[in-house]
């Protein structure tokens, strides 16, 4: 197993540093190119939610990721230091025109990372959130 870890501060300009480590380390995975760009939207959604509503954008608490390279699969696990949560909402995919109209155009992320990944977890707790994202080498899906 390879394994590349990063902890950035809650501060959303950092989200990009994560994104750029995403691509290579799914290139390094073996990921085709359409997946990387599935797996980089994917954990920039994950950290944005991590820094805004794990962390409440305090920037003194930190964000971790930790990509694994196991054999068919590359793991990726996006964690928080916020309060935890009770559930998440992978469901909604889409906007109420009175959530646009009212220039609110957040809610559907957490159904777009389970359309990206093949697998998916929530552990939560009042220590924080861990969410864990898995993609499968296409060629070789379990």
């Amino acid at each position: 197993m390879q394994r590349v870890e990063l902890r950035i501060p809650s501060i959303p300009i950092f989200e990009r540093v994560v994104r750029a480590s995403a691509a290579e380390i799914g290139s390094a995975a073996g990921l085709s190119p359409e997946r990387i760009e599935d797996l980089k939207l994917a954990v920039s959604e994950a950290v944005n939610n991590a820094i805004d509503h794990g962390n409440r954008g305090d920037t003194a608490k930190l964000v971790g990721v930790i990509f694994d390279i196991d054999g068919d699969k590359l793991e990726i696990r996006i964690s928080d230091q916020g309060g935890g949560v009770e559930r998440l909402d992978f469901s909604r995919h889409v906007i109420d025109d009175e959530r646009l109209d009212a220039g609110y155009l957040r809610g559907f992320g957490m159904y777009l990372i389970s359309a990206l990944v093949d697998d998916y977890e929530v552990d939560s707790s009042q220590q924080g959130t861990v969410l864990t994202l898995r993609l499968y080498r296409k060629d070789r899906q379990q």
